[in-house]
């Protein structure tokens, strides 16, 4: 409970960092990182191109909240985490990304959770975000929440995916592991 509390601090204290501050210090940024900026591995990932981005980053994660239920907060807490890995993802699949801000990656991990804790709703939000996934990896398309001349990171979102399903296997086998102790 104690480290549930701390993750989730941990979490809300990224968010606020990384808004409060100026974006350019912020944000993921490949030649930054390069160079020893380290933070810009966490902060990247929490920091928005704009005010709107951010509060449609927002509405997304009240939304998989709202169908995944209260399991969510395990998923919450694993952000701070994964958000490093999601990172070094990005140096490593997206060579031409030479910037990158939003939560949008990171909430891939929650739409994870919402498939596996939000029932059929839950399971259609995951199939629906695949799809999504998919187009815009083909399309290069444009989200309205980003400013004109920034396109979703479609391997931020395929990067989230894959660290939520890395999640999912870790948590059932901690599952696994507390009924075999009892």
């Amino acid at each position: 409970m104690l480290l549930e509390r701390t993750l989730l601090a941990a979490l809300v204290a990224l968010l606020i960092l990384a808004t409060a501050l100026p974006g350019e210090a912020m944000e993921w940024n490949r030649s930054a990182i390069g160079e020893g900026q380290w933070w810009r591995l966490w902060t990247g990932q929490f920091c928005h191109w704009s005010s709107f981005h951010l509060a449609g980053n927002l509405a997304a994660v009240g939304a998989i909240a709202l169908i995944a239920g209260s399991g969510i907060r395990r998923w919450l807490c694993t952000l701070p985490l994964l958000a490093p890995i999601l990172s070094v993802f990005l140096l490593a699949s997206a060579p031409a990304l030479t910037h990158y801000r939003g939560l949008s990656g990171l909430v891939g991990v929650l739409i994870v959770g919402a498939a596996l804790d939000g029932g059929t709703l839950g399971r259609l939000l995951g199939l629906a975000y695949l799809g999504k996934l998919g187009f815009d990896a083909v399309s290069g398309a444009h989200s309205p929440l980003l400013p004109e001349g920034i396109t979703s990171t479609w391997q931020a979102h395929l990067g989230g995916v894959l660290l939520g399903a890395a999640t999912a296997a870790g948590l059932r086998r901690c599952r696994i592991e507390r009924r075999s102790k009892s």
